[in-house]
């Protein structure tokens, strides 16, 4: 588990490092339960609004702090109930979408903006989800 949580924090310091304009979102899902990883919009205090490349490693540290944390506490209140009813991807990429829409909303005319979606699943796909997946997606 921590090979792979050092990889993906590894994998969100780079993305930040390359372009101070990129912003990064986590969203864990389990099967049974969405939440946002990073930012943690629980604690508004841990959120840098704005990367610059002063404050480029303070950044990058938090996201570190803030992830682990959170998908620790995440993978915690993880039940093992009904795990093979597959995962809540399409939740998770319904949210990803939402929060994307929202930001959209509050940028100003001419700022140029490109969003990217990485989704991680650990949990198996069932036919049930592809309906909704499809519809998500379209």
């Amino acid at each position: 588990f921590k090979q792979y949580l050092k990889i993906i924090i590894q994998f969100c310091n780079a993305y930040i490092a390359f372009d101070i304009n990129h912003r990064l979102t986590i969203i864990g899902c389990s099967n049974t339960e969405t939440c946002f990883l990073y930012p943690d919009l629980t604690n508004e205090s841990l959120i840098i609004p704005t990367v610059t490349k002063t404050n480029l490693f303070e950044q990058l540290f938090v996201i570190d702090r803030v992830v682990e944390n959170n998908l620790k506490e995440f993978i915690e209140n993880f039940s093992p109930s009904h795990t093979l009813s597959g995962s809540m991807i399409t939740m998770a990429l319904t949210q990803a979408l939402c929060y994307i829409n929202r930001l959209l909303r509050d940028t100003l005319p001419g700022e140029k903006n490109s969003f990217r979606i990485l989704i991680i699943q650990t949990t198996t796909d069932t036919s049930k989800q592809y309906m909704n997946f499809m519809n998500a997606v379209f």
